[in-house]
C-alpha cells in the first residue's frame, strides 16, 4: 500500500488531533526538513510553538477545515481524538496517508470487537445493550465483575465497573441513550502493549512493553523488553501482523494485551497513532514513535527497529514534584521530559523519566524503587474521588469517568 506521490522535504504537513505528544511530532517534522501546519480545537501554545501555522477551530467547522486542507501537502492524525469524519472531509482537498478505516474501527467499540473477532483473537465476553433492563439480562451471561461502556469513543465519556448485582441500579443514571457494551472484566496479572509500524504491507514490530499500573489503574511505568515465552511473543507479532494485513492503515499503531495467571492471551484494543507507552523507546531503540510514523507517511521506507539498551519510562505525576527535583540532582543515568502548562492536581501528568544504563530490567526496578518516589499512593481530591487522567496514560477499569479535555492525553479504559 503505497502512497499516492512521495511527499518530499520541502512540503507541508497538516497535524490535527494532537496531544502532549504534538511537540516531540511536530519537532521531528521539522528536523526533516518539512513545514507543519496544526490545526487543534482550543489553544495549546507550549505545544504548537513550532509549528509554522495554527488554526485554532472547532473540529467541525467546515470552513477552517477547507482552510487548513488547502494549505498542507497532508494530514497526520497523531491520536484517536478527532473523529473520523474530519479527517473524511479532509480528504476532499488534501491526501490522507493513514486512511480513515482505522479510526473509524476504534471509535466505536463493537466494531472493534468485531474486527478483533474476524481475526480470530482472545476478547472478553460482551453483549450490547441499551436499557436497564438489558443489563439486568445479561448480566448472568457475562458475569462479575462486569464494564459497561458507550459504544462510542470520545473524550469526556464514562464507563462503569459492576461488582455485584447491587450495582446495576446505579447505571440508571449511567445510560442515558444510545447503544452500550456490558463486557466481562478479566482477571489478569499482567498486562503489555506491542507497538509496530506498518506501510499497508509490511510491519515491524518494536521489543514488546510491559505495564505496571496502580490500584487505580493509574500507569505507573513501562519497562522493555519485557519477559515473556517464546511462545506467547510470537503468538503477540502473528496478531500484530494480523491487524495491520486487515486495518487497511500505514502508520504506527499499538495491540494492548493482557494474560491470565493460567497464561490465557486477551487482546485489550487496538491504536493508531502515537502512544505515550511508545515514547519508551526514545531511549531504548534507534528510530523513535514519531520519526517511524512520518517515514510511513510521506512515503519512506520504514526503518528497521533495533534495542538498543534495557528500560524503565517512568510516569511523574504533580504530586511527584519534590521528590523527582532530589533526584534529578542525584541521578547521573536517568533522562528526563517535563510538561509545560501542568495542570495544578496531584495526578496531573508531570512528565517522563527514562532510566537506562544498566544490564537489566531488574536492576533499573530495584534502583527506581529504592528511591520511593512512586512507592506512595497518590493523593486524590474533590472529596476522595480519584481523578482519572489519560487514555494513553491511564488505564481505567471501568470507573466512573468524567473528567474534560485538557492538554494531557485524555483517559480511556481501553487505550494507553
Amino acid at each position: 500500500m503505497s502512497v499516492e506521490k512521495p511527499i518530499y522535504p520541502g512540503a507541508t504537513l497538516g497535524l490535527i488531533g494532537i496531544d502532549f505528544n504534538g511537540s516531540a511530532l511536530i519537532s521531528a517534522c521539522k528536523q526533516a526538513g518539512y513545514n507543519v501546519g496544526v490545526y487543534v480545537d482550543r489553544p495549546m501554545p507550549s505545544v504548537t510553538h513550532q509549528a509554522d501555522f495554527t488554526i485554532v477551530a472547532n473540529y467541525r467547522e467546515k470552513a477552517k477545515l477547507h482552510e487548513f486542507g488547502e494549505n498542507v501537502d497532508a494530514v497526520i492524525y497523531a491520536t484517536t481524538q478527532v473523529d473520523a469524519i474530519v479527517l473524511k472531509y479532509l480528504s476532499k482537498f488534501t491526501n490522507v496517508p493513514q486512511g480513515v478505516n482505522a479510526l473509524e474501527i476504534v471509535q466505536d467499540r463493537l466494531m472493534e470487537r468485531a474486527f478483533l473477532d474476524q481475526i480470530n483473537v482472545n476478547v472478553a465476553p460482551y453483549v450490547t445493550v441499551i436499557s436497564l433492563d438489558d443489563v439486568y439480562q445479561s448480566i448472568d451471561s457475562i458475569g462479575y465483575p462486569a464494564l459497561l461502556k458507550p459504544i462510542q469513543r470520545g473524550l469526556g465519556e464514562r464507563s462503569m465497573r459492576i461488582n455485584r448485582q447491587t450495582d446495576i441500579s446505579r447505571a440508571a443514571d449511567f445510560i442515558d441513550a444510545g447503544t452500550y457494551l456490558l463486557e466481562s472484566w478479566i482477571d489478569h496479572t499482567n498486562e503489555y502493549t506491542m507497538v509496530a509500524a506498518t506501510d499497508g504491507d509490511k510491519v515491524i514490530t518494536y521489543p514488546l512493553a510491559e505495564l505496571v499500573l496502580d490500584d487505580q489503574r493509574k500507569l505507573i511505568e513501562v519497562k522493555t523488553p519485557a519477559d515473556v515465552d517464546d511462545d506467547m511473543l510470537k503468538e503477540m507479532q502473528r496478531i500484530m501482523h494480523s491487524v495491520a494485513s486487515a486495518l487497511q492503515y500505514r502508520g504506527v499503531f499499538s495491540v494492548n494485551f493482557y494474560v491470565t495467571d493460567t497464561g490465557n492471551l486477551y487482546v485489550k484494543g487496538l491504536q493508531p497513532g502515537l502512544s505515550a507507552i511508545a515514547n519508551v523507546f526514545d531511549k531504548t531503540a534507534n528510530v523513535s514513535q514519531y520519526d517511524q510514523l512520518l517515514r510511513t507517511v510521506v512515503g519512506m521506507p520504514m526503518h528497521q527497529i533495533n534495542h538498543l539498551q534495557p528500560a524503565l519510562m517512568m510516569v511523574v505525576r504533580k504530586a511527584q514534584e519534590d521528590a523527582i527535583h532530589r533526584q534529578w540532582l542525584l541521578k547521573d543515568n536517568w533522562q528526563y521530559r517535563f510538561m509545560m502548562d501542568v495542570k495544578n492536581h496531584p495526578t496531573a501528568l508531570l512528565g517522563f523519566v527514562w532510566i537506562t544504563g544498566m544490564d537489566s530490567v531488574k536492576a533499573l526496578q530495584n534502583q527506581a524503587d529504592d528511591t520511593e518516589v512512586w512507592s506512595k499512593e497518590l493523593p486524590t481530591e474533590n472529596g476522595g474521588e480519584t481523578l482519572t487522567g489519560d487514555p494513553r496514560i491511564d488505564v481505567p477499569d471501568g470507573s466512573p469517568q468524567n473528567d474534560k479535555p485538557t492538554d494531557q492525553p485524555s483517559s480511556d479504559e481501553d487505550q494507553h
